[in-house]
């Protein structure tokens, strides 16, 4: 082999050890090779770091933001009948210790399990109203003050004002699955300018309590006309409704299984779309 041959052929030699590092960087497998491939369980880190982030900012804003509601009790010494006797002895569907007024505690405490911050009007009606010399049918102006001026000082998401019926057990219990619960019924007075606001508000919650139960809510009932009050204070605030919680006979495990089911059913209506918002 002559000088020249050899030369050029160490050159090609040269030459080609020096190419093929760039042809094989342009091959598919050495691409793929070269490229930093994440692993699965990099984007399941990722997912639940994201998870983590939002329940913990959907957690600071039920803090920051609570849904609040306001419960008053305007005909404050509404009795059950069973409640009363295990008591007294007596079966009373009116009495001045043993009364519906006595109930606000429960409620805070199955609201609260659901999200919510429950405050109280902190007002015996039937109390005053006996010390001013009232009748009955004065209780809603009697507890309206009250109302008028916590409304003017503090803001709510719902407004409750609670009640029991004259109804008697037939009507206010239901069964399902082998517990008795006390039935609702949601009063709304059509004769003021908050009319519909109210009654969106009564249905929708009417519609959930059905959705736990069925059948525990009787549905919303509109009132106006002569002999009833037309407004029951609701003209005050679109989000006040009045609940019928049972009736004379409904005994004290009934009105807190359904306690419970309003809690529920108030988290699942409203404080759902107010995070949403």
């Amino acid at each position: 082999m002559t000088l020249l041959k050899k030369l050029q052929w160490s050159f090609g030699l040269l030459l080609f050890f020096f190419v093929l590092p760039v042809i094989a960087g342009q091959l598919p497998f050495n691409k793929q090779a070269s490229t930093p491939i994440k692993q699965p369980e990099d984007k399941q880190v990722v997912f639940a770091a994201t998870n983590l982030a939002e329940q913990s900012a959907l957690e600071q804003t039920k803090e920051t933001n609570p849904f609040k509601v306001l419960l008053l009790f305007t005909h404050s010494q509404e009795s059950y009948q069973p409640i009363v006797k295990a008591v007294s002895g007596k079966a009373e569907v009116y009495d001045e210790k043993t009364n519906i007024f006595n109930l606000q505690g429960t409620i805070s405490k199955h609201f609260s399990m659901n999200g919510i911050q429950t405050d109280v009007l902190d007002v015996d009606v039937m109390k005053v109203m006996k010390l001013e010399g009232k009748t009955f049918p004065d209780a809603y102006n009697t507890v309206r003050p009250y109302l008028s001026k916590r409304l003017q000082e503090q803001t709510y998401d719902l407004v409750i004002d609670l009640h029991r019926d004259s109804a008697k057990k037939n009507a206010t219990t239901i069964t399902h699955n082998n517990e008795s619960y006390a039935r609702i019924a949601i009063v709304v007075g059509a004769e003021h300018k908050n009319y519909r606001w109210n009654t969106a508000y009564a249905e929708s919650l009417s519609a959930a309590m059905n959705e736990i139960v069925p059948k525990i809510s009787r549905g919303v009932i509109s009132k106006s006309g002569d002999n009833v009050d037309g407004r029951y204070n609701q003209d005050l605030t679109k989000e006040m409704i009045l609940i019928e919680l049972g009736g004379i006979d409904n005994t004290e495990e009934e009105l807190n299984r359904t306690i419970a089911i309003i809690g529920k059913a108030i988290a699942k209506s409203f404080i759902t779309e107010k995070q949403e918002l």
